[in-house]
């Protein structure tokens, strides 16, 4: 191709006419609509000698259509079934002559540097490519268009060449740093694509979502963890170096999330915090997902730095019942049973009252009706304290969780048409709403108590279509489980019994519960059985029992394996394998069987997820 035609070539690139597909006159006059019709029934036995592996038959009739249509899809076509034979010769020759007659279509030129690459002529490749990016035009469009016409051809080395000199051309009107990091990315140059994507990050910090979610990709597609690494020192080493820099702070914060590594998460974000006294927000809500992942001590560290702003900060208040709440969490999670420990803490609830607005006083009267319940056997006061307290708030909202708290208080001390009058009430003021969803399921749950199955059925299929997924899943479960034992014992008995055992667990009288249990587990059904095993084990977890909890749900596994609660049994044990029992191997053998043995689960994707962690 001489200098002329591929000068012409990049002046069509400006035109933005890159992936335009050309259409020459064809060669002759106008066809008909028999020589149409015959075109299309050849382009289909074209097309299928193609598919077929035929590439002779194929490069023929490809051949033809061409001089016939003039179109570059079928040039294209043909080009392919050449190199397919490998007749590396006739494609040079061919794609000359059509870079001749078709000067604006840049596929050509990048084909015949492909052909030259095959045909080993490396000094004719580089000639070529030399002659087509010497003068590239300032226009990202077109330079991106020349890089993906090489990367098709898999010829990656020269698609980055094109970009990093473009990038150079632009001189900072446009960045193609995207680009290049989503190619090094492509070839797994890991280093080099953080390396761009920091550089536009630098540049451009608008693009922070976006290479967020490019990086997560990344790292969802990790297996062996590697990429996970290198980024974290990516990261570490670019906050080290560009300490003002907010959008690698934040960043650091966001993969260290993804890590559970909560305490580089928070330190990270009060070191943003000091710098531009904006983090309260966002230090509040990390606090509140390390309570959520039990870790108390960190959840505690972030709430204190909020308190410590003192009282004007706006979410003083949520700082001091979360301290609190994050205190209570770990006294239940420890199993302390002593009484002066949750006095104490009671004391300083109520003296904490005086600190909160109205709007933090549910949270705290909340921790401290379930202290006086369930620790300290005051419920009576309890009951008094939340009715007080509905009396003082005035949101919908803030009313409808003192009431489920109420109604669940209520039923504890087996007041039942009490607590169903107020999950009635919660359900019917916020009928569409998260809140309004869990107080019909409550409810559902309670008639299920006390032996009302068909109320409780009724209930249960509205809300197996909830938008909340915890809410349809476990409406699901207890839909399975009412349905199942009918099914199986039509008197009902051993559904009775299990219903006794589920109402203690729901009151939080464990030791009677695992009485019932053990009576189920000994004299049930195989529809019963594997429902008790999963309570029990469920007990044995809360008391921190953990491998007499893991023998339980393998005793399901391994004894009911076509019960729908196997496969829960199996998630349990795996997760039990891989926190507390610290053993990964045998977790990994877990999320393997759950895996293989029970694909369409609602825990597979999970299960995935954690195998990759692991």
């Amino acid at each position: 191709m001489n200098a002329r035609a591929l000068h012409i070539v990049l002046l069509l690139f400006i035109a933005l006419q890159a992936n335009a597909q050309i259409s020459t006159a064809p060669k002759g006059k106008r066809m008909d609509a028999r020589q149409k019709e015959q075109l299309a029934i050849d382009d289909q036995l074209a097309s299928q000698y193609y598919r077929e592996q035929d590439y002779e038959n194929a490069r023929d009739l490809y051949q033809k259509l061409y001089e016939k249509s003039g179109q570059t899809s079928h040039f294209q076509q043909y080009i392919d079934c050449l190199l397919n034979l490998k007749d590396y010769d006739k494609a040079e020759k061919e794609l000359k002559t059509f870079a001749r007659q078709n000067p604006g279509y840049y596929r050509s030129a990048t084909d015949l540097i492909y052909v030259y690459t095959l045909q080993g002529k490396s000094d004719k490749a580089k000639k070529q490519f030399n002659e087509i990016t010497k003068d590239l035009p300032d226009n990202a469009p077109t330079i991106r268009s020349l890089s993906y016409a090489f990367q098709n051809r898999g010829l990656n080395d020269m698609a980055m060449s094109v970009l990093e000199k473009g990038n150079a051309v632009l001189n900072g009107k446009e960045s193609l740093y995207m680009d290049m990091a989503y190619l090094h990315q492509s070839m797994a140059n890991y280093q080099d694509a953080f390396r761009y994507y920091f550089l536009e990050l630098e540049a451009h910090p608008g693009q922070y979502n976006n290479i967020r979610n490019r990086l997560q990709s990344m790292m969802f597609y990790d297996v062996s963890h590697s990429i996970s690494d290198e980024l974290r020192m990516a990261l570490l080493q670019h906050t080290q170096q560009k300490p003002d820099n907010l959008e690698f702070a934040q960043l650091l914060v966001w993969f260290a999330l993804q890590q559970e590594d909560y305490d580089i998460a928070l330190a990270q974000c009060q070191s943003i915090d000091r710098k531009t006294h904006d983090q309260d927000a966002q230090i509040n809500n990390l606090s509140g997902i390390c309570l959520n992942n039990k870790q108390f001590d960190i959840a505690q560290q972030g709430y204190q730095y909020i308190m410590d702003k003192g009282k004007s900060n706006p979410f003083y208040g949520q700082a001091v019942a979360g301290i609190i709440n994050a205190e209570y969490q770990k006294l239940k999670d420890a199993n302390r049973t002593d009484t002066k420990t949750y006095a104490n803490l009671k004391k300083r609830i109520e003296a904490a009252y005086d600190e909160v607005n109205t709007n933090d006083l549910t949270k705290l009267t909340l921790i401290e009706a379930d202290i006086m319940t369930y620790q300290l056997d005051q419920s009576a006061e309890a009951i008094a304290l939340l009715d007080q307290t509905i009396g003082q708030v005035g949101g919908k909202q803030d009313q409808a969780v003192l009431k489920l708290k109420l109604a669940d208080i209520y039923l504890h001390n087996d007041e039942v048409w009490e607590a169903t009058l107020l999950y009635s009430q919660v359900d019917k003021s916020l009928k569409e709403e998260p809140l309004g969803h869990e107080a019909r399921f409550k409810n559902a749950q309670l008639r299920y108590f006390i032996g009302e199955y068909e109320w409780a059925e009724s209930q249960l299929k509205v809300l197996k279509a909830a938008t909340s997924k915890l809410i349809a899943n476990d409406a699901m479960t207890l839909s399975l489980i009412i349905k199942d034992n009918l099914e199986t014992d039509t008197t009902g008995t051993e559904l009775k019994q299990l219903a006794r055992a589920d109402y203690r667990i729901y009151q939080q009288r464990d030791d009677q519960a695992v009485t019932l249990l053990d009576d189920i587990i000994a004299t049930g059904n195989e529809v019963s059985k594997p429902h008790a095993l999963f309570r029990k084990g469920e007990i044995a977890e809360k008391r921190k029992e953990f491998a007499d909890a893991e023998h339980i749900y393998l005793q399901i596994v391994e004894q009911y394996p076509d019960s729908y609660m196997a496969d829960a049994a199996l998630m349990r044990a795996a997760l039990l394998e891989q926190n507390e029992l610290k053993s990964k191997e045998v977790a990994k053998q877990h999320y393997e069987k759950l895996i293989d043995d029970y694909p369409t689960s609602i825990y597979t994707a999970q299960a995935k997820k954690n195998y990759r962690k692991l």
